[in-house]
């Protein structure tokens, strides 16, 4: 099982399982990781630090500051504010138009029009 090791302020550091990572949203050079418990938890790492860290298979970088794990996408489409998906916990999040092509054809199994 894959994992990623973060500090949580409350019991220190942990390993936790990737599977249950929902994606990564970097901030100024902090990365923060939203978990599908529905916690959060912000890192002093690089977004970029996390995503080589990442099977490709599970995660897809949609944006510059956002990689998002495929298992939580409900649907991804192309809306009057731009291309966008939206994940199972009811998130939408914005697709940067550059990436909209390769994501697109990625997750092509999830795209309504």
């Amino acid at each position: 099982m894959l994992s990623v090791r973060v500090n949580d302020l409350r019991i220190g550091w942990q390993s936790r399982s990737i599977h249950d990572l929902i994606m990564i949203k970097g901030v100024r050079g902090y990365s923060w990781l939203y978990w599908n418990d529905g916690s959060k938890q912000m890192m002093a790492y690089t977004i970029k630090h996390y995503e080589n860290q990442l099977p490709i298979d599970d995660f897809i970088r949609v944006h510059q500051n956002c990689v998002i794990n495929r298992n939580f996408v409900q649907k991804t489409q192309l809306t009057h504010r731009g291309p966008m998906l939206r994940l199972a916990t009811g998130t939408e999040i914005i697709i940067s138009r550059r990436r909209w092509s390769m994501v697109k054809k990625e997750l092509q199994h999830l795209y309504w029009g």
